[in-house]
């Protein structure tokens, strides 16, 4: 006899009623109450085991593909499964300028590095130190400015030094050596291998994330992170992956253990060491903080492991695509970056071939930090790209959404004010926002919003809203021609609704305010006046709707009162979905939209 018991049905009532059926279907059951029998408990028992089994093998069927695994030890061993090193928690750093004042004269003083600083930060002190040897030469006042080449801007980084010593074993036993924290930042692991116990003498092994070329000779190490949560260090196997250290080998490694965000915020810092002239006379350190602490991060999140492993993989540790260049950038400085966006010459506007466009985004304002990065992409570029690209930087361009919503709302299923659950809409807008739209290449779209804007209550009965996309754009002395990007094509002209708008601004040598719109049913752009709505100028540009680019030319406005920039407001031509391409960033202008609630008695 068939069962009629489905694979897809795999809940416990589904389960338990198949289960009825097909007993039914024999002759010993075919009028048989179940329900009224003690038979009843043991459809029970086999419905609830065959649920916990499909459960679980579906939820370990999802842990085997890194598109739907939940835990985090199952995404972490999918992506090292592609050679993908997951990031670990970074150290905060700090940017100061530090000097002694030395009567002795000496020609120049060394400040070493590793050399101790603490900071309070919500009542909680950390140590910070310096990675590099600074040195400092006499400025003329018997001030010695410490710097790292010619930069007297230096940075300070969180963290305590740990160290672990072990002793190698048989290069076949494949053995790995376990380092007994969550907490270590990655870019701080040092690896020394002495040939015994006893010898001061150590070949020093370099991560296999910062060698281009690799071969027997090689002295390599890998660190990864563990299923709970620690990290394991290993080496090649001694033929082509690079030397095994030999058995009876000491291995030291030396980390730091760092407290990630937790330690951002810093301003003050307060050496703990001291140095000491050539009398042996303490000196006083002094810090000025250019840059407070900050960057320190928790370790990679699993929304960002799922993301990148793949497009690391396909990269190869080499330079050849667009998506090649910000992977391996973002792999390279996370400590730095948020995000980075690339894009091919031939897909830039204009195009220009033999390019390569980056568009970064900093977690710190600090600008020698920004350069210095910048010229290290450079120089990785140089070492990794297979062809001759021209490396090019654009700042990020945020493109604001304006959103007036209104959704119909029944009073009478809430204890809630028309207020209180509008105000309740705009924070879940906002929120949407924060969580979604934190990056590049993301897009908005509308039907979700909605959708979490439906569930915000239960009184909230369907929602509706109208998408304005606004740029920004501050006039220059000298300058009347301007092009204005938008992230996606712009509305076609109409005869009833204007597609362009903007703020107001003021007219030079005139008393007048004004304000940018479309002429109906084109895509010519006018002056309009203020007060009286009249055109002041008939033809200052014009917009194309299909590329989104909005041309000024001959425009003479000038920023009015306290206003910082002149706002340009655009009708997206789809507004259920706006993605942003290039170095484009969606974000939210919560004080140029609206919630309103629109009551209903309706259910």
């Amino acid at each position: 006899m068939a069962t009629t018991i489905k694979s897809t049905d795999l809940d416990f009532d589904t389960i338990k009623n198949n289960l009825k059926i097909f007993l039914a279907q024999s002759p010993e059951f075919s009028d048989y109450n179940f329900e009224a029998s003690g038979l009843s408990s043991i459809l029970d028992v086999l419905a609830y085991n065959t649920h916990y089994n499909a459960l679980t093998a579906n939820f370990a069927l999802n842990e085997s593909f890194l598109s739907t695994a939940q835990l985090r030890s199952s995404v972490v061993n999918l992506a090292s499964s592609l050679g993908y090193s997951v990031g670990s928690r970074t150290a905060s750093c700090a940017v100061v300028n530090m000097y002694v004042v030395n009567s002795l004269v000496p020609e120049s003083m060394t400040l070493p590095a590793g050399f101790k600083f603490t900071s309070t930060i919500n009542n909680k002190s950390y140590t910070f130190k310096t990675r590099d040897t600074l040195i400092a030469t006499n400025n003329g006042s018997n001030q010695y400015y410490f710097q790292l080449g010619e930069n007297q801007n230096v940075t300070l980084y969180e963290g305590v030094e740990q160290r672990k010593i072990f002793i190698a074993g048989p290069a076949n036993e494949n053995e790995t050596y376990v380092l007994p924290t969550t907490n270590l930042d990655l870019d701080t692991v040092q690896v020394r291998v002495y040939a015994d116990t006893s010898t001061t003498v150590y070949t020093t092994y370099t991560a296999i994330k910062d060698v281009v070329n690799i071969n027997k000779d090689s002295t390599i190490f890998v660190v990864k992170e563990t299923p709970n949560g620690q990290y394991e260090l290993t080496f090649g196997n001694g033929a082509r992956l690079g030397k095994f250290p030999k058995v009876g080998n000491k291995i030291e490694v030396l980390y730091d253990q760092v407290a990630g965000p937790d330690a951002n915020g810093g301003r003050t810092f307060t050496p703990v060491n001291t140095i000491f002239d050539a009398a042996n006379n303490a000196l006083t350190l002094n810090v000025v903080t250019v840059v407070g602490s900050m960057s320190g991060q928790l370790k990679e999140p699993i929304a960002s492991i799922r993301k990148n492993a793949p497009y690391l993989y396909a990269t190869q540790n080499r330079m050849v695509t667009a998506a090649d260049y910000s992977s391996l950038v973002k792999r390279k400085f996370s400590n730095v970056i948020t995000d980075v966006q690339s894009w091919g010459g031939e897909d830039n506007i204009p195009p220009e071939y033999g390019s390569v466009f980056l568009s970064i985004l900093f977690n710190t304002d600090n600008l020698d930090t920004q350069t210095e990065t910048k010229n290290s992409i450079i120089d990785i570029a140089k070492n990794l790209s297979v062809a001759s690209f021209n490396v090019k930087f654009l700042d990020p361009v945020s493109t604001y959404l304006e959103l007036q919503t209104r959704f119909q709302w029944n009073p009478n299923l809430t204890g809630l004010t028309q207020t209180a659950i509008e105000k309740l809409v705009t924070s879940a807008t906002e929120k949407y926002f924060n969580d979604e739209l934190t990056g590049f290449d993301e897009s908005f779209r509308k039907s979700n919003l909605l959708t979490i804007i439906d569930d915000t209550d239960p009184s909230i009965l369907s929602s509706r809203t109208d998408v304005v996309m606004q740029n920004r754009f501050i006039p220059e002395s000298g300058v009347v021609s301007y092009s204005i990007k938008f992230p996606t094509s712009i509305a076609i002209p109409d005869d009833v609704n204007y597609i362009i708008n903007s703020s107001n601004f003021d007219i030079p040598n005139s008393t007048k305010k004004a304000f940018l719109r479309n002429r109906l049913k084109s895509s010519i752009i006018e002056v309009v006046d203020v007060q009286t709505g009249t055109n002041l100028f008939d033809n200052v540009g014009e917009y194309d709707s299909v590329s989104g680019v909005l041309t000024l030319s001959n425009f003479t406005g000038t920023l009015s009162g306290n206003n910082g920039y002149i706002k340009i407001t655009a009708v997206p031509s789809n507004q259920s979905t706006l993605n942003a391409v290039r170095n484009n960033l969606i974000t939210f202008d919560a004080t140029a939209s609206t919630s309103t609630a629109i009551i209903t008695d309706t259910l």
